[in-house]
């Protein structure tokens, strides 16, 4: 065990001896930063304005950080009230208020202002509300490839969920919404620190000096395997700390026990709440971060190239973003969707899909499917391993 860990804390040291560890840090940092900075500064958020002289609406443009402020100062001025009927009625007079209007007409994010928007001029009460948005579960079957088991699943999920308390949760939602962003950034920076970790050994012929070694052979490979995994995890927990203080910074970090089913976006009827959706969401990139650097360890000993093992992830991720995988089926979508690019995103409130004979949806399948994808591909790159660096020679 002494010379694992002697091993293993060397193979740490070389992958953060690299100069582009740091560099892949720091574009991390700035892409994340970079991105809320350009959002709120950003034009082309729409908002009404009543003119109480002629009695008209206009579309205009607003700073959309401006318009995010008036959202947040309105709905925490609500924070901690349960939404029950008096309230609805009160939101439903607000909704048509010149100057409260304004802002309400800018909360569709949220489910309750989503309502009231498809409900003008027609009764609106809590439980209507609750009836028809919160414990309904309602797709086209057909058109989602479900099921009558799934559509019973979501069906007893959706009628087990339990009034509501606004708050405010924008900087849970926007996490949630740009996680896609943070997957692409800590996956595909830890694949390029990790790229040549097995590589650079058939180039420079430095195994030579492990593989004589009494503990060279298992303790060297599984001693080198932890170290890559280990800093696929770390990278990606110390990139969801800086997103998690950017997101709090801009929008505050108000809000984490508020319903998933708060916010209109959360189509999946889980009973989470928004900040733990986004725990699960980053718990989630851990292991997809690990299983995909897994991946990119395989593909450098298997094939004995930096510049193939990194192209690998970056094509899966171009695919996922073009959406290729769509219209090919359930079982090609179904695999698809457990990409880490596809899974650490919004898409994951629309994945109805269930895993038979487990009867376990695609965020429970995930955690024991990413642990899974590890160990296996840390097996076949340990048979790559012992086929060339140790036998083969």
């Amino acid at each position: 065990m002494k010379e694992f860990g002697t091993l293993y804390v060397f193979g740490l040291k070389k992958i953060l001896g690299q100069r582009l560890v740091l560099v892949s840090l720091l574009l991390g940092v700035a892409m994340i930063f970079g991105w809320n900075l350009l959002t709120f500064a950003s034009t082309g958020y729409y908002f009404n304005v009543y003119d109480a002289g002629d009695r008209t609406v206009e579309r205009q443009i607003g700073n959309y950080g401006a318009v995010e402020a008036m959202g947040r100062d309105y709905l925490r001025g609500l924070s901690g009230q349960l939404l029950d009927n008096a309230l609805m009625e009160q939101l439903a007079a607000e909704y048509a208020d010149s100057d409260t209007g304004t802002i309400l007409s800018n909360l569709d994010g949220y489910s309750p202002f989503s309502y009231l928007n498809t409900m003008l001029g027609q009764e609106v009460t809590a439980q209507r509300f609750y009836r028809d948005k919160v414990r309904r579960f309602e797709v086209n079957q057909e058109e989602c490839l479900l099921t009558d088991q799934e559509m019973a699943y979501w069906q007893g999920k959706a009628s087990s969920l339990g009034p509501f308390t606004l708050d405010y949760a924008g900087g849970w939602q926007a996490m949630a919404r740009d996680s896609g962003l943070l997957c692409q950034v800590a996956v595909l920076l830890s694949a390029m620190c990790l790229c040549r970790l097995f590589s650079e050994e058939h180039r420079t012929r430095t195994d030579q000096l492990v593989l004589t070694s009494a503990k060279g052979k298992t303790t060297a490979f599984w001693a080198r395997w932890a170290a890559g995994c280990s800093f696929a995890a770390g990278l990606t927990l110390v990139l969801s700390g800086v997103y998690i203080l950017v997101y709090g910074g801009f929008y505050g970090l108000d809000g984490f026990s508020t319903a998933l089913r708060l916010w209109s976006g959360g189509t999946l009827p889980l009973h989470l709440s928004m900040g733990g959706f986004v725990l699960v969401l980053l718990a989630l990139l851990v292991l997809g971060g690990m299983a995909m650097g897994g991946l990119v360890m395989l593909i450098s000993e298997l094939l004995r190239s930096a510049v193939l093992a990194l192209a690998v992830p970056f094509l899966l991720s171009g695919i996922t973003v073009l959406g290729l995988f769509r219209g090919q089926g359930r079982l090609v979508e179904q695999v698809a969707s457990y990409l880490p690019f596809s899974r650490i995103s919004t898409a994951t409130l629309y994945d109805y899909f269930l895993v038979p004979p487990f009867q376990l949806n695609a965020i429970e399948f995930s955690v024991p499917l990413y642990v899974l994808l590890a160990l296996l591909f840390g097996g076949l790159c340990w048979l790559c391993y012992r086929k060339y660096q140790v036998t083969g020679r």
